[in-house]
């Protein structure tokens, strides 16, 4: 036991020492900016000594100073202008400019956010990359440096959250001055919105035709290489130019329209004019695309967060549905917890359980599989059936485990290392359950014992291999006994196979007579009335049976008759004793009862 003990505890400080760790002293406790002084004197030893590539000192000073810079470095956010709204009415493009402004403190959150998420990447990139970094004489040349990066990023993501989480309290703060504001807007006449969006669909719908023809005009000069236009390319982004100020236009009166339709709790009205918002948001170019995508979004949270309208804004309609889908995605995405520098989101969470549960399928599948192969009689043991079944099981959902930790990203080395350590005390502390399952792959390889066969370990365990499995082997008795035997026992020990070969087994059938009777007339009455006899043994010419002499003494003679049977006789031996004796006795002293010359 103290052995077992020691060679895990032998085995753990060998993963130790072959696993780097992340230097948290240079981005926790009091004393960083020291150590970043002891760093800078060890990297300034390394240059006098030459002991590293010229490239490799480079980086690691210029990583120390800018954790130095990052020290002094504050939480903070960039210079906003807060939004005002006069007392009493406010008109349209005041409001208008106002969700501009939202719209660009909500693309600088998520900006951030995007930092943030890239941080955390890295992180666990570097963390992977430090604790890879072993024996190798490049990866310790490069560990300072990895350590100093991991740092530099800890460091930024902190502190980049905690700006994040500054940014996000104002855009909550302005956007309830923005919601509070709707009620006092004056905006233009619903006739005179939708005169304008006509006209500038009207505009647009001119400027399509054009550009059309102008693309005709252009594909027919490839046809004219000597003839060329240089005004084509001039009118077509004058045309393009046009057709993006008239789809601005139209999707500014869209938002207005709809902020108005929001107002007055017009529900119906909102919705379509959302489905033309986004209708028209599709066709801009991408920059604009995304400006006014965001307008929109905030248009919806504002639905959402009126008690009116928020009904309707998750009906069945596509603004709806894709508002509700796109929350979808930022909530399945938005990180729950963080595991070594690695972070896990509901994502993240589904995505393993959705592979673990194909393994499950695969193996329960599997399962059935082995089941109904064993029911068609190809596999004749039950326990052998269940052992293959429940190993492949448990083999395939293992294995799918380990799948889905590689792919939502999860470092394999660690846990690798555990795994490896827990297997080794396994099998220190089942040793004999290890050696009984060896044992009986071996058995199974040289078959010295099948399922039928007829054996016999002592006087008192005589019977048929009932079943076989790599822990034990079944004997079942011809007083139906079933006795479990370990498998260690047929390795160690002596043990008879009566039916290992052949299909047939000669039987020693001991019996005494007197010594006045010759031996010549015992062999030809008990060999003639065995022919005549109606009992099962072989009498082929290579195994005549035969009676032979065992002992003479003062008073009687011993013999053995000696007599060839089929394997099912084997089964139970007392009866086929029984059997042979009745005959003898019955051959010798027909109708005789004498207790003297009876048969022993």
């Amino acid at each position: 036991m103290f052995m077992q003990k020691f060679l895990f505890s032998l085995f753990l400080f060998y993963t130790a020492l072959h696993a780097a760790v992340i230097d948290k002293a240079f981005f926790e406790g009091d004393n960083v900016l020291n150590y970043y002084q002891q760093v800078e004197k060890e990297i300034n030893s390394t240059i006098n000594q030459k002991l590293k590539n010229r490239k490799i000192i480079e980086l690691e000073r210029s990583t120390l100073q800018k954790l130095k810079n990052l020290q002094t470095l504050k939480s903070d956010i960039k210079p906003f202008q807060s939004i005002t709204f006069p007392r009493k009415e406010i008109s349209q493009q005041t409001y208008l400019k106002a969700l501009y402004t939202l719209c660009n403190l909500k693309t600088e959150i998520d900006h951030l956010r995007a930092k943030s998420k890239e941080f955390q990447e890295r992180l666990f990139d570097l963390k992977t990359t430090i604790e890879k970094s072993v024996d190798s004489a490049k990866a310790n040349n490069t560990l300072l440096s990895n350590q100093m990066q991991y740092a530099f990023y800890k460091i930024s993501k902190e502190k980049l959250d905690k700006s994040l989480a500054l940014y996000q309290a104002l855009f909550d703060k302005e956007f309830e001055k923005f919601q509070k504001a709707l009620p006092r807007v004056k905006f233009t006449t619903t006739s005179l919105a939708k005169r304008i969006i006509h006209k500038t669909e009207q505009k647009i719908d001119t400027l399509e035709k054009k550009d059309l023809l102008l693309t005709i005009d252009k594909d027919s000069k490839v046809l004219q290489p000597k003839t060329s236009d240089k005004n084509i390319s001039q009118k077509a982004r004058k045309i393009k130019q046009e057709t993006d100020e008239a789809l601005v236009k139209r999707v500014q009166t869209h938002i207005l329209l709809a902020l108005k339709y929001l107002q007055n709790n017009k529900q119906s009205a909102y919705l379509k004019t959302m489905e033309a918002l986004d209708e028209d948001i599709r066709k801009l170019s991408p920059q604009k695309r995304k400006k006014f995508r965001t307008a929109a979004d905030l248009i919806m949270q504002l639905a959402d967060n009126r008690s009116d309208i928020t009904s309707v804004a998750i009906a069945s309609t596509q603004v709806g549905i894709q508002n509700i889908l796109e929350n979808i995605d930022t909530y399945i995405n938005k990180t729950l917890f963080v595991y070594e520098e690695k972070a896990f989101s509901i994502r993240t969470i589904l995505t393993f359980t959705f592979i673990l549960f194909i393994g499950f399928i695969i193996a329960k599948i599997y399962k059935n599989f082995v089941d109904s192969f064993r029911r068609t009689n190809r596999i004749k043991s039950l326990s052998t059936a269940r052992m293959v079944a429940n190993s492949g099981y448990y083999l395939i959902i293992l294995t799918t485990f380990f799948i889905a930790l590689k792919t939502i990203g999860l470092d394999m080395h660690t846990i690798f290392l555990v795994i490896g350590a827990i297997l080794l005390w396994l099998a220190f502390g089942l040793q004999s359950f290890i050696s009984s399952y060896a044992i009986g792959i071996l058995l199974k390889i040289d078959r010295s014992i099948r399922i039928g066969d007829h054996i016999e370990l002592d006087s008192d365990t005589v019977g048929d291999v009932d079943d076989m499995d790599f822990r034990s082997v079944t004997i079942r008795s011809s007083d139906n006994i079933r006795t479990t035997i370990p498998n260690s026992r047929f390795i160690g020990g002596t043990f008879i196979n009566h039916t290992l070969e052949g299909v047939s087994r000669r039987l020693h059938i001991h019996f005494s007579a007197s010594k006045y009777i010759s031996h010549e007339e015992i062999e030809e009455t008990i060999l003639t009335a065995l022919a005549k006899s109606n009992l099962p043994y072989i009498k082929s010419q290579d195994k005549k049976a035969q009676v032979t002499i065992v002992d003479i003494n003062r008073k009687i003679v011993r013999y053995a008759l000696l007599v060839w049977v089929p394997k099912e006789l084997t089964y139970d031996m007392s009866l086929a004793q029984s059997m042979f004796l009745k005959l003898i006795h019955k051959a010798l002293y027909p109708g005789q009862n004498s207790a003297d010359h009876a048969p022993v």
